[in-house]
């Protein structure tokens, strides 16, 4: 019986310290960006987390349009994965900087969309230019 405690106490302490180091891992800003490699431009904002991240760059903003284009380039090859136009979903009551400023608020990157603070997200206008990720799709 004694045995049977010592064993499942371990085993529960193990479990909390281990959900706690990935809740610390996921919350922790101490997450350095890569090096950047030669073919992003210096201009270029990493954004990522420590599974994985990307390079954007912020090539031009319509502010008539309220339409960003934006270059994003995977961190670890460098290759340019998207260019194209994107625009806030019509469906987010949220007023967004048309800066660079807007790079702040981006929390995730799913290719046709780009998740920002507060449950809005940036849509991209089809048809983009160039990237990986067109290519893939056949556009």
């Amino acid at each position: 019986m004694k045995k049977y405690i010592i064993f499942w106490s371990i085993t529960i302490l193990s479990i909390i310290i281990a959900i706690g180091f990935y809740l610390w891992l996921m919350t922790s800003n101490n997450i350095k960006p890569p090096t950047i490699l030669p073919n992003i431009p210096k201009s270029a904002t990493w954004i990522g987390g420590a599974d994985e991240g990307f390079w954007f760059d912020i090539v031009e903003i319509n502010k008539e349009e309220k339409v960003y284009r934006f270059k994003i380039y995977n961190d670890y090859k460098g290759d340019l994965v998207l260019d194209a136009d994107f625009k806030k979903d019509s469906a987010c009551n949220k007023e967004y900087y048309l800066d660079k400023r807007i790079l702040e608020k981006i929390i995730f990157f799913n290719f046709d969309k780009i998740g920002l603070t507060d449950n809005c997200e940036l849509n991209m206008i089809q048809p983009g230019y160039n990237g990986t990720f067109l290519k893939a799709e056949g556009q």
